[in-house]
């Protein structure tokens, strides 16, 4: 594993390994992956890609046979071609990243997150539900958020919606007052921000600001849901907060047998992305069982069927017993929702429209379907 225990992701890194711990536990206190034990082998994914990239290396000496990770987007950008070369199948619960979906992988590279493409499209149902026929949006300009950007200005184009402006910022710049003025006054419509959770939150408060006296409906990407910090809140006004929207991928736990497992085996995980990595672990788990073999090309060639049509199943045990009875099966994980296309990416997704209440706590509103 190959999981964020430091930095800004390390709460997330520790839902997903507590779901990881939780798949593999009970797969070997079953009997095992062919009559053997499941060994976990984890490092550190760190605050980014070459702290990542040093704890990669420290895997591959470890000769392992899969990998779950990397978490963060940016971070699997950065070590696929190392990963794809070692010739090691992974698979990231939450790296959402669009840049990854093209990637030449050989196969070898799987999500049970679903891509940005899905989320784009989900942004762009929110934006046309506000009614307005246009819309400006501003993005961080790096690997993950130029490709959103496009994503979401194709999304829009679809259901008839102009696009007034498309602003780029720097993560690493101090203020964004010049990207918000842009914005604001490009914006005949509504505003999309795709953002990260440190550089995305400020930008948030710049676009506040500009339009303070004559707010416009905002909505932002997944990474900008969290809890507003008290400085942030006190930067954007009650009337301006109550434009604010947002998309983000449906990740609760909502099994409680997991939940009870995930808990157990850590008492703060949260359960965000927990199914998603206890996902990646099954699905692995399910095709060495299937395939008696731990090689990556052996393996890439049927984890993309084992959850696309079938008997379904959520659990190793669960699938292991339809095998047997040479069943075809797909396995649905926990949320009975999962379901691959050919890519090795999930085809269709549930997210979550969420909006901002007084204290600054993120709510849902509903959920929103989106498929390929």
């Amino acid at each position: 594993m190959l999981l964020p225990a430091s930095g800004e992701g390390a709460s997330i890194g520790a839902s997903e390994l507590a779901g990881v711990h939780a798949a593999v536990d009970a797969v070997n206190e079953a009997g095992g992956v062919n009559g053997k034990n499941v060994e976990l082998i984890v490092r550190d994914e760190g605050a980014d890609a070459v702290a990542a990239g040093v704890a990669l290396g420290q895997l591959l000496e470890a000769q392992i046979d899969v990998m779950i990770g990397p978490a963060a987007s940016n971070t699997a950008i950065a070590l696929a071609p190392t990963i794809v070369q070692a010739g090691v199948a992974a698979c990231s619960p939450s790296a959402s990243a669009l840049a990854l979906d093209d990637f030449p992988d050989n196969g070898l590279l799987f999500r049970t997150i679903p891509s940005d493409s899905l989320q784009a499209d989900a942004m762009a149902e929110v934006i046309e539900q506000t009614g307005e026929t246009s819309a400006a949006i501003a993005y961080v300009d790096d690997g993950y958020g130029r490709p959103f950007e496009e994503a979401l200005e194709a999304a829009l184009r679809r259901r008839g919606i102009k696009i007034d402006d498309a602003v780029g910022y720097s993560a690493d710049d101090s203020t964004f007052d010049t990207e918000a003025d842009r914005i604001v006054k490009a914006a005949t419509g509504a505003v999309a921000l795709i953002g990260d959770p440190d550089a995305g939150e400020r930008v948030l408060a710049a676009l506040a600001s500009a339009m303070e006296t004559a707010p416009r409906d905002i909505v932002v990407n997944d990474a900008l849901r969290q809890p507003f910090s008290i400085s942030l809140l006190a930067a954007i006004g009650a009337q301006v907060r109550e434009h604010i929207f947002g998309v983000s991928a449906y990740v609760r736990t909502d099994d409680p047998d997991l939940l009870a497992a995930i808990t157990s085996q850590d008492s703060s995980a949260t359960g965000l992305f927990a199914t998603q990595a206890y996902d990646c672990a099954n699905l692995f788990m399910i095709a060495a069982q299937q395939t008696g073999s731990t090689e990556a090309d052996t393996l890439k060639i049927v984890i993309p069927g084992n959850s696309s049509a079938g008997s379904a199943c959520p659990t190793f045990v669960g699938c292991k017993d339809l095998l047997a009875q040479g069943r075809r099966i797909n396995y649905v994980g926990p949320s009975g929702r999962l379901q691959l296309g050919a890519s090795g990416d999930p085809s269709s997704a549930v997210y979550d429209e969420f909006e901002f209440d007084v204290s600054g706590r993120d709510v849902s509103k509903r959920t929103i379907d989106a498929s390929d």
